[in-house]
């Protein structure tokens, strides 16, 4: 009794197994907590296959992986500079919009239009390479506990906003800055403040970054606990992209709707960075059919309400905007403070904008050569 039951068991494990093998995979490389699960089991119900997140922490990390072949990604969701110099590196299939029946230019909200057609002129052919997932800004997040350095904020939010963060002359005395750890947003915010083209490979803007990293004394330099570090009232003041703020603003008002009761802000310069995050997929895909079944999915409105619902940050479609924004508070639902948080959230710090319809400058892929110098320069300056 035992063997035949040891046999027939063995036959049922083989069975399932070999069910399971028989489902299609789709291998997606993704931001962490960049996605509903929810919306990942309801896709994997509908087309009965599984879908493998694999997850990386930064662009380059992004590019690496691609480039390398180790793992044959369906799917990768990197951003807009770094769709370019996949592209260049003829690591990416133009996207076929025939099939994707929810993928519609004119139901994408002004902001991302604006980026969209920014991008094009730029790069003539870029945007046939993705689609948009999420799209935001960045800025500076700042303390509101010293009423001396709002009045600082409040002067200068117009006329010169990145002197806030390398010009200690202006600000109260003992004021704690952050910056950002990584050295082409590090770049990029010294550009601002010496009125530069982010996107111009010069020898002159290079000098100009590293006498401004030398003149400059940053606090901390940080990327996660910045968010945190000017929660807690240990930094006045941190260049972050607006999510890391958004993040930090969910968490304090995790039971809460007193949006007053917050102790920080963040400062969005009209000449900010402004990025979207796409969704491609790469030349060597082994799944296709179904990376456009699944991007199809996530552009549904309704799903794409679900996912923004989690993740937390702007979603690309209008009509999945207004369902976010038109919510109105309801006790009754059990999520209600979240989302009542997240309406107030978006309508505030992703309005619709006229002329582009989005605020900032989205970054160009530089070459090499050039972030290498760079990337010297930073490294230098910290030590």
């Amino acid at each position: 009794m035992k063997k035949s039951f040891s046999i027939l068991f063995l036959m049922f494990i083989t069975l399932i197994i070999s069910s399971c093998s028989s489902r299609e995979r789709l291998l997606v490389l993704n931001w962490g907590e960049y996605i509903n699960d929810e919306v990942v089991a309801k896709f994997e119900e509908a087309y009965n296959c599984d879908v493998v997140m694999s997850l990386a922490d930064s662009n380059e990390l992004f590019y690496s992986k691609l480039k390398s072949g180790t793992t044959v990604y369906d799917i990768v969701v990197p951003s807009d500079y770094m769709v370019e110099k996949m592209k260049e590196a003829d690591l990416l299939q133009e996207i076929d919009l025939s099939k994707l029946n929810n993928y519609d230019y004119d139901k994408f909200l002004p902001g991302v239009q604006g980026i969209l057609d920014d991008l094009e002129k730029r790069n003539p052919g870029i945007t046939s390479y993705f689609v948009p997932y999420f799209w935001g800004t960045w800025g500076i997040m700042y303390n509101k506990s010293n009423p001396d350095l709002l009045n600082v904020i409040d002067e200068y939010q117009d006329k010169s906003p990145w002197s806030l963060l390398f010009d200690r002359s202006i600000l109260p005395e003992n004021t704690q800055i952050g910056m950002y750890e990584t050295p082409r947003y590090a770049y990029t915010a010294s550009m601002f403040y010496n009125n530069l083209d982010i996107n111009l490979e010069s020898d002159n803007n290079l000098e100009v970054f590293k006498n401004t990293l030398e003149n400059t004394y940053f606090d901390m330099w940080g990327t996660d606990t910045l968010k945190k570090s000017v929660s807690a009232g240990n930094l006045d003041l941190a260049f972050m992209w607006t999510g890391d703020f958004l993040d930090m603003l969910y968490t304090v008002l995790e039971d809460s709707t007193d949006v007053a009761s917050l102790n920080f802000d963040i400062l969005i310069p009209d000449n900010t960075i402004a990025f979207m995050d796409n969704l491609v997929i790469p030349k060597k895909a082994r799944h296709t059919d179904l990376a456009y079944k699944f991007i199809d999915f996530l552009l549904e409105p309704n799903n794409a309400y679900l996912n923004a619902n989690v993740v937390g940050y702007c979603t690309p479609i209008q009509e999945t905007y207004d369902m976010i924004t038109n919510y109105k508070s309801d006790p009754t639902n059990s999520d209600d403070i979240w989302l009542t948080n997240f309406a107030y959230a978006v309508k505030k710090y992703y309005p619709i904008l006229p002329n582009k319809g989005y605020k900032g400058t989205v970054l160009a892929n530089v070459s090499r050569e050039y972030l290498n110098k760079l990337t010297n320069i930073y490294n230098n300056a910290k030590v």
